[in-house]
């Protein structure tokens, strides 16, 4: 794994433990966005936000 996609990684991690912090609805959901998105990472159907052509690929 390449340096830019673990960044990636590591930073959707820690944005999911803030999330998993807070017990409102928003927060569990966004949670549970960042676990699809952070899977679709280690699986390179997506491209991290660090990753060169993050900007091209079909990221939401």
């Amino acid at each position: 794994m390449n340096d830019k996609k673990s960044l990636s990684i590591w930073a959707y991690l820690n944005e999911i433990e803030y999330c998993l912090e807070k017990t409102d609805d928003a927060s569990l959901e966004r949670a549970r966005r960042l676990v699809r998105v952070t899977r679709e990472i280690l699986e390179e159907r997506r491209k991290g936000d660090f990753e060169e052509g993050f900007l091209n690929d079909n990221n939401d």
